[in-house]
């Protein structure tokens, strides 16, 4: 194969007839790219290897990108894969990351999505594991854009990294909530406007024997990490009035530190850097029975919400999986403990 710019890559895009599909190819040739089309998994699978490939949800003779990904790694291709979906579910993202694709962009693509996960694709690639072959790889690393479906696919995507790895749900539901915060943070608070416009956030997770290391890194404003520390221990400083500053766990970042073991924050004007560490303790109900859903973590919107019904008495737990009540448990727990020092008990 041609050793080419990662700028100028020769690409084999696959997806359903359509006028999007007509538009992906000339913006993707526009860049620069050399992009050629085809339409069934027998074309694919005879053209020559290309630097990388573009596959959507499915091509025009029914053969889905994920079968033509795991047919493409039967066949020895190690080209890394860029799948393109509207909305992938969990069992998908769960199936892509087993296969090895580079990158998983859920449409509608924000600008410049496709290329960002392209380039990514092309710096990154390494031979990519056949389908039964065992896989020596525990790290998983995503770049996206700040926007509306941001938070929720990047706790779904690394969820399926660690379902790979044999992470039980009781770590999955409280490293994917943490994740989520911190994202969200990222989203809203990134940007002068608070929308988080042109803000890029890096998501490493990596396992490391009976732990997880979560790094998550904005280029967002930052902000002064000393001050915001400062105010969430207010509370508890003598003379302190009470109600006069919210409690740890009221804020995403306050939550972030009760879901996890360990939290090294840095922030200044170029970013924020997060690295968490999660132990990953043995959970007895995990070793008998595995609970799988697709949006079981607890989302920023979620957590503020059940937050505010919890101090009006109202929260209504019944009904969410143990793996989620053992994260929320947690949050509970941390504001029982903040309740507890703001009156000096």
């Amino acid at each position: 194969m041609t050793n080419r710019p990662h700028s100028s890559a020769r690409i084999a895009y696959g997806d359903q007839p359509s006028s999007r599909a007509d538009l992906l190819i000339q913006t993707l040739r526009s860049q620069g790219h050399e992009v050629l089309s085809y339409s069934d998994r027998n074309d694919f699978l005879a053209a020559p290897e290309p630097d990388v490939y573009v596959l959507g949800r499915s091509l025009a003779d029914g053969c889905s990108g994920l079968d033509l990904l795991e047919a493409l790694r039967r066949v020895g291709r190690s080209a890394p894969v860029v799948l393109v979906d509207e909305r992938p579910g969990f069992d998908d993202m769960r199936r892509a990351v087993e296969l090895g694709a580079a990158d998983f962009v859920v449409r509608p693509l924000e600008s410049g999505e496709l290329a960002r996960a392209i380039e990514q694709a092309l710096s990154d690639r390494a031979p990519c594991p056949r389908p039964n072959e065992a896989r020596s790889s525990h790290v998983c690393e995503r770049t996206y854009g700040a926007g509306e479906e941001t938070v929720g696919r990047a706790a779904r995507e690394i969820s399926a990294f660690l379902v790979n790895a044999g992470v039980v749900s009781a770590h999955r539901v409280r490293i994917a909530s943490a994740l989520a915060e911190l994202v969200d943070n990222a989203c809203r608070h990134g940007h002068p406007q608070g929308g988080g416009g042109g803000v890029r956030i890096d998501v490493r997770a990596e396992i490391d024997g009976a732990r997880v290391l979560l790094t998550v890194e904005d280029s967002g404003l930052g902000f002064d990490v000393a001050r915001a520390r400062l105010e969430r221990v207010a509370p508890a400083l003598p003379g302190a009035r009470r109600g006069t500053a919210p409690s740890p766990s009221s804020k995403g970042l306050g939550r972030v530190e009760l879901l996890c073991e360990q939290c090294d924050l840095t922030s200044g004007p170029e970013g924020t850097r997060v690295e968490l560490v999660f132990e990953l303790t043995p959970v007895r109900f995990d070793e008998e029975t595995e609970y799988l859903a697709e949006t079981d973590f607890l989302d920023p919107t979620r957590a503020r919400e059940l937050l505010a019904a919890l101090r009006k008495g109202r929260a209504d737990l019944s009904g969410v999986s143990p793996s989620l009540a053992i994260t929320i448990g947690r949050i509970i727990g941390g504001i029982s403990v903040d309740a507890r020092s703001s009156t000096g008990q």
